[in-house]
């Protein structure tokens, strides 16, 4: 493979560039407009270098270890990036299907030819929003677990981050599935705060069937950052919140309950 490449996309415009990591000696970036968007290790998808992929990780290990982890399962991506979750998955439960959605045409093509998978996801262009929408190509499809990784600050469509949106989200997630969702902030941590607000209210979860996982000074706002919202149908027992948080990353925090309420100011 010949870096870097780079491909023009057509419904924003922007260049997405895949580009040699310096960080690692063989990964490989991929920036969209400039900014980078995802990471992956060619020989080892294992190694996730981003915080919250390691907090999805944790977490889905974690709930999974007691809902028959031996069993092919099924991951629906909302967003696709370099498909570093998607190979993970690939790699650490084979046989899983895995349905990946860009707005982007050309994205997971253009990743595809240059970093192939042993297993292609299924692949589908169009706006998330739209295609869980009723009438949508997704409406009625339910998967063991949804991964949300859309936008990554305030700046994301109203349409993605409202009340109606994870509604549709959720009623995509099988009844003993998982929610991941994946967004970023600001040090004050007012997005962070109101889309968690949202989602709680869009869940209408019993209490406990929620949690936020994050480091600890994303957590208390001295740092901008990445956090992890996850939700199921049945509560977290206070065995899986003590693993989720020992698996890290670290330092770390694991809010649920009426912690989370009062983290984001929501009903309690």
């Amino acid at each position: 493979m010949t870096l870097p490449q780079r491909v023009r996309l057509s419904h924003s415009g922007q260049v997405a560039e895949l580009t040699q990591d310096e960080l690692t000696d063989h990964g490989v970036m991929l920036c969209i407009g400039g900014a980078e968007q995802s990471h992956v290790e060619v020989s080892d998808p294992n190694f996730l270098l981003h915080d919250y992929l390691r907090r999805m990780r944790s977490v889905l290990t974690t709930w999974s270890s007691g809902h028959d982890a031996d069993a092919p399962a099924s991951v629906l991506h909302l967003g696709a990036g370099a498909l570093t979750l998607p190979r993970w998955v690939a790699q650490w439960r084979p046989g899983t299907h895995q349905t990946v959605v860009d707005i982007e045409p050309e994205l997971v093509t253009f990743v595809l030819e240059h970093l192939p998978m042993d297993y292609t996801p299924e692949n589908m262009v169009g706006d998330a929003a739209a295609l869980l929408a009723s009438g949508g190509t997704l409406s009625g499809r339910s998967f063991d677990t949804v991964v949300v990784d859309l936008f990554n600050s305030s700046a994301a469509p109203q349409a993605l981050t409202s009340v109606e949106f994870f509604r549709s989200v959720w009623a995509a997630v099988a009844q003993n599935g998982l929610l991941l969702v994946n967004f970023g902030d600001e040090a004050d941590m007012t997005f962070a705060r109101r889309l968690t607000r949202t989602m709680l209210q869009a869940l209408e979860s019993i209490p406990g069937t929620c949690l936020l996982s994050a480091p600890q000074d994303v957590m208390e706002g001295q740092a901008e950052g990445n956090l992890v919202f996850a939700a199921s149908r049945n509560a977290f027992s206070e065995t899986e919140l003590g693993q989720i948080w020992a698996a890290g990353p670290h330092p770390a925090e694991v809010l649920h309950g009426e912690e989370l309420n009062l983290w984001c100011g929501g009903p309690h």
